[in-house]
C-alpha cells in the first residue's frame, strides 16, 4: 500500500511534481495525464469530466432550449457516459479496472474520437440554421434511455461484464440471465447504440446520424456474432436455451449447425 501511494503521489507525479532547476522548468507541466492507472491520473480525468459536466449544465440552464442549450446537454451526456463507464467497473468489477475503463479510445485506433469530432464539426457547420424542436427532444430522450440501459447492463452483469469480447472463460464469468438480461441478450450494446445515435438526432446531424446508425449497426452485428459463438463455447446448451428464449434488438443468427460445431470444437 505504501509503495502504491508513493507511486501515485510521489515527487515526480502531477501536482506533486518537483520542477527541474534548469531551463526546462518552464515547459515541465505541473499537472499531466498519461495512460498509467494511478490515483493522480484518475483524479485529474474525473475532475476534467466533472468540470465539463458542470459547464454543460450551466450552458443548458442559461441558454435554455436553443442550439447552445442543446450543445450543453450534449457535453453533459458525453461526460456522464465516460464517468459512468469507469464508475460501473470500479464499483462492480474492480479487478478489471484500468484507465481504459473511461472508454475514451475503446477501439484503440481513435475511431471513436474521430467520429465524435466529425459530429461536432457537422453541428458547428449547420449551427446557424438549427432550432431545436421535437426531433431534438426525441434524440435527447433516446440518449438518456440508452445510457440508462447500458449502465444497468453493466451493474447487473457485475464481474461477468467486460468491455471487450472474452475469448476465454475466467473463474468469475457467469451466464447472466436475470434483470435486464431477461429481456435483451445484449443490453450494453443496444444501450450504446441508442445513446450514440440519439446524440446525433438531438444535434440534428443528418449525416452523422445516418453514418453512426450504419457503422455501429455493422460493428455490433459482427461483434455480437463473435461473442455469441464464444458464449456457446463457454456455457454450451445452457446458453443456447437462453438465446432461444430471449430476443435481441441486434439481428444475430446462431442457428446453423456449423456455428454450433465451431463453438463446441474450440472448447
Amino acid at each position: 500500500m505504501d509503495s502504491a501511494r508513493e507511486e501515485a503521489f510521489g515527487p515526480n507525479v502531477g501536482l506533486f511534481r518537483r520542477r527541474p532547476t534548469g531551463p526546462q522548468r518552464w515547459y515541465t507541466p505541473v499537472a499531466a495525464i498519461d495512460t498509467t492507472h494511478t490515483s493522480h491520473n484518475i483524479a485529474l480525468t474525473a475532475c476534467a469530466l466533472g468540470i465539463a459536466m458542470g459547464a454543460g449544465l450551466s450552458m443548458a440552464y442559461v441558454c435554455g432550449w436553443s442550439a447552445w442549450g442543446v450543445f450543453g446537454m450534449y457535453v453533459v451526456l458525453v461526460s456522464a457516459y465516460h464517468m459512468l463507464e469507469y464508475l460501473s467497473v470500479a464499483l462492480y468489477n474492480p479487478e478489471r479496472l484500468e484507465m481504459g475503463s473511461f472508454m475514451f479510445n475503446p477501439d484503440v485506433d481513435n475511431g471513436y474520437m474521430m467520429a465524435m469530432g466529425m459530429s461536432l464539426a457537422e453541428y458547428a457547420v449547420g449551427y446557424g440554421g438549427r432550432t431545436p424542436g421535437v426531433i431534438a427532444a426525441v434524440g435527447l430522450g433516446a440518449a438518456v434511455a440508452g445510457q440508462i440501459v447500458r449502465t444497468l447492463a453493466m451493474v447487473t452483469a457485475k464481474t461477468s461484464f467486460n468491455h471487450y469480447v472474452a475469448t476465454r472463460q475466467v473463474a468469475d464469468h457467469r451466464l447472466v440471465t436475470h434483470g435486464i438480461y431477461a429481456y435483451e441478450r445484449h443490453p450494453s450494446y443496444v444501450g450504446f447504440y441508442v445513446w450514440s445515435v440519439g446524440l446525433q438526432v438531438m444535434l440534428q446531424n443528418v449525416c452523422s446520424a445516418v453514418l453512426f446508425s450504419a457503422v455501429l449497426g455493422y460493428f455490433f452485428v459482427k461483434r455480437t456474432k463473435k461473442e455469441e459463438l464464444f458464449l456457446t463455447r463457454f456455457f454450451g446448451q445452457k446458453y443456447l436455451e437462453y438465446r432461444n428464449q430471449t430476443r435481441s434488438l441486434i439481428p444475430v443468427w446462431l442457428t446453423r449447425d456449423r456455428d454450433i460445431r465451431f463453438a463446441n470444437n474450440n472448447k
